[in-house]
């Protein structure tokens, strides 16, 4: 990570460096039309407000930071996509809101308010706008120093998504054959201009996404049309009740967003809500208080240093922090996470149910009926997508860091590379 930020810094003085040297020019050249002598000082006060301007401009911000701890893990391949970091910043698991309480009172003091207003970021994008400033520094860094950066570790991704959207395993070997089939590589695609067609799909978790969900459309349609194996090997042996499972990824959906409380709602937490909280809504809002705004610093100078030592006192008798207890309660959340999804999981496939071989029916018709992904709907825009299709669609984009709109389009994407892979088998078979 120290690598990475010399270079990010590197990066980042070279421009602010290009910028500083430009813009004064600009400024001698709007003030040659008057005497040297009236202008010297208004002259030196533009540069170096320009020269300002050019360095906070220029200055890595908290999104950089974030782009900087993805493209380690990513060197690390670890498996951490960038949703997930999208929801730990907004669940307040990752620092990123009031970052400045973490810099020590000593050098905050010292900081211009200029640069202190860089660590107090009010909002964050969405993921997909996420995406793109991860996309842009990596792009930057391959640009400028020639670096490249490996795929991303797209087995324990898959697996993760296939147990948090309880899918049934023969989606995994499904996903990663289609995948190979196809063509589809899954590091990032500098060389894809942003307003091309098929810009959607720069993102490798994208691709990901969008070949296990084709993937999901072959083995398990999301339809009422009979359809039986070829073989008692087929990859596709089970029917999948997706009604069962959007009633299933509803409830536990729900259930989740009424216990938690994100950043932005406490964030807006008003005295009217105070009032009509339940208990566990208090200890919530209190427990992000204490991680968000309270502050065990003690200023050394001036007139509060005279109680400095007062103030230790306190804080250790009554400390805001209590790190090993949020240790205890991450943990215990991981656990029952993991209990919620197994559980989830022996539901949905308690509600499969096997097919049967029609071994009666002549070995044309046998062939048609049975074929892999016979009679396979392509989803073309947003308007085709509802019912179960849309729920888990939208499961998808959320896992990964997609919009709607994205993950429709990403899907149609797939869907017509596999028609032109098929249409070319059949033509080799026809020559």
């Amino acid at each position: 990570m120290r690598d990475l930020w010399a270079l990010k810094l590197q990066t980042s003085q070279n421009r602010v460096s290009h910028d500083s040297d430009t813009e004064p020019d600009t400024q001698s050249k709007y003030f040659s039309s008057q005497s040297e002598g009236e202008t010297s000082a208004s002259e030196a006060t533009a540069r170096s407000r320009a020269r300002g301007r050019a360095v906070v401009a220029g200055a890595p911000g908290l999104l950089d930071t974030m782009a900087v701890c993805y493209m380690g893990m990513l060197l690390l391949r670890e498996p951490v996509t960038i949703a997930a970091m999208h929801r730990w910043i907004s669940d307040g698991e990752m620092l990123y809101y009031h970052a400045s309480q973490q810099v020590p009172l000593s050098m905050r003091e010292r900081l211009p308010p200029k640069y202190q207003e860089l660590l107090e970021v009010k909002t964050l994008s969405n993921a997909d706008k996420f995406q793109k400033h991860i996309l842009d520094t990596l792009t930057t860094f391959n640009t400028d120093l020639g670096m490249a950066f490996p795929p991303i570790n797209q087995p324990v991704i898959l697996y993760n998504w296939i147990k948090a959207l309880a899918l049934p395993v023969e989606i995994f070997a499904g996903t990663l054959r289609l995948a190979r089939l196809l063509d589809i590589p899954f590091e990032y695609r500098l060389d894809i201009k942003p307003g091309a067609r098929d810009a959607v799909l720069l993102y490798p978790e994208a691709r990901l996404m969008a070949v296990l969900v084709v993937t999901t459309k072959l083995f398990f349609p999301f339809d009422d049309i009979k359809r039986s194996p070829a073989s008692a090997t087929a990859m596709d042996p089970l029917i999948m009740d997706w009604s069962v499972w959007a009633d299933i990824q509803s409830s536990t959906t729900d259930a989740g967003k009424a216990e938690s409380l994100g950043y932005a709602d406490a964030l807006d937490f008003s005295q009217a809500d105070v009032l009509g909280a339940a208990e566990h809504q208090l200890d919530q809002y209190m427990d992000w208080c204490e991680r968000n705004i309270a502050s065990e610093d003690v200023r050394e100078r001036g007139s509060a240093g005279r109680d400095a030592d007062f103030r230790r006192i306190m804080f250790r008798m009554f400390p805001a922090h209590q790190d090993a207890m949020e240790v205890g309660s991450k943990q215990h959340d991981d656990v029952a996470q993991h209990e919620v999804e197994t559980k989830r999981l022996r539901r949905v496939q308690a509600a499969c149910k096997v097919k049967e071989m029609l071994l009666e029916l002549p070995a044309r018709v046998q062939a048609k009926v049975g074929d892999l992904g016979s009679f396979y709907r392509r989803t073309k825009s947003i308007e085709e997508v509802d019912g179960p299709l849309e729920t888990f669609i939208k499961q998808a984009a959320d896992l990964a860091g997609l919009s709607l709109e994205g993950m429709v389009s990403a899907v149609s994407i797939v869907e017509r590379k596999m028609q032109k892979h098929e249409e070319r088998l059949r033509k080799e078979d026809v020559c």
